[in-house]
């Protein structure tokens, strides 16, 4: 799974099911040709666990894995890798709101392309409830705007 960077508002942007169990680092690139296929533009870096150790970039994607501090980094380098890998363990419980809200678990589809369509399903309605929050956060601030800005008139 891909999702945005964005803390608080993670969008899934790319999924893929996998029948065999690969290694980790062979699904980055399926899932970099989902997002070509899609339209969508590639990110310039991505942040991945340990198991896809040995690869460093994939169609011009920077793959950046959690490791020990160099002894050059200053205090303020570390604490911004820190960050950075930690918003790579956001995705865990993403994964778990996706097998138990959106069904990703249960799969009521045949054949091998079964998995796929679950998957998209999932994370298309992850993807619909993040929006709905958004849209609805939208309208309770129009709504409840002072009342002096949405009617003022000024003549000068």
């Amino acid at each position: 799974m891909i999702t945005t960077a964005d803390k608080g508002k993670k969008i899934i942007l790319g999924i893929k099911a996998f029948l065999q169990t690969p290694y980790d680092g062979q699904t980055i690139e399926p899932l970099l040709e989902q997002m070509e296929t899609g339209g969508q533009k590639l990110p310039k870096e991505i942040v991945y666990d340990r198991g896809a150790r040995g690869t460093t970039e994939i169609k011009g994607v920077k793959i950046s894995i959690p490791g020990t501090p160099k002894k050059a980094d200053t205090a303020y380098q570390k604490q911004v890798k820190r960050k950075k890998f930690r918003t790579r363990a956001a995705i865990e419980p993403i994964i778990g709101h996706l097998k138990n809200d959106f069904r990703l678990a249960q799969n009521y589809f045949l054949g091998g392309k079964g998995p796929q369509i679950n998957a998209l399903l999932s994370a298309t309605a992850w993807n619909l409830k993040k929006m709905m929050e958004i849209l609805k956060q939208k309208i309770i601030f129009y709504f409840f705007q002072p009342q002096s800005k949405l009617f003022s008139i000024s003549f000068f």
